[in-house]
């Protein structure tokens, strides 16, 4: 008896779900549905201004953005590929009793899993996990010497989560928290990366 009661249950939230989905227009019997779309927010590198033999002023948060595209392949699941460009980080004042300025900057191109979770006939919640292939570009002044550059590149595991809003059959309104591990050219300035952004996704199925 309880083993039936949950699985009415369990087929009652699934047909809600689809049916929330109908609502919201994605009807999913033509195939998948694509769509295009841009973001905007702040990133923090969390990490930047953690070195304990440093002294002086530390940026590790900037204006960033993205733009990424993706198939929704029913109602539930999806991939998606977003082009990065975190913004930069920057240090200036002392190491060690001597001058230390440093600025990095980091784009990348990430590839995720997306899954949904209808809560509204127009609002529903999801959640990402994959990888970025960062490039990150770092440049060092140390006691007045000429400038190091640095140029790095490497692979991380991404996650995220938000939620998005359907103003019509074609267009969203996301806002999303994402996290980036291990981004950096070396120990001394490898880092977390958090990008909280707003956007806008168009699919024109």
């Amino acid at each position: 008896m309880k083993m039936t009661l949950a699985m009415s249950l369990l087929i009652g939230l699934a047909s809600n779900a689809y049916a929330d989905d109908y609502m919201m227009g994605n009807n999913f019997n033509n195939g998948p549905k694509l769509y295009v779309g841009a973001s905007a927010g702040s990133s923090k590198l969390g990490d930047t201004c953690n070195d304990p033999f440093f002294s002086g002023n530390c940026n590790d948060q900037d204006f960033a953005w993205k733009a990424f595209g993706g198939a929704r392949l029913n109602p539930m699941t999806g991939v998606e590929l977003t082009y990065y460009d975190l913004g930069s980080s920057s240090m200036n004042g002392t190491t060690g009793g001597s001058s230390a300025k440093m600025d990095s900057s980091t784009t990348g191109t990430g590839l995720t899993g997306v899954g949904y979770v209808p809560l509204t006939p127009q609002i529903e919640a999801f959640g990402k996990a994959g990888a970025i292939a960062w490039d990150n570009k770092t440049s060092k002044t140390v006691a007045g010497n000429p400038s190091e550059q640095e140029n790095a590149t490497g692979t991380s595991a991404l996650i995220g989560g938000g939620a998005q809003f359907q103003l019509n059959n074609n267009l969203r309104v996301r806002g999303e928290w994402e996290h980036m591990f291990n981004i950096g050219s070396d120990s001394a300035y490898e880092t977390d990366a958090d990008l909280y952004s707003l956007g806008l996704s168009y699919s024109t199925l």
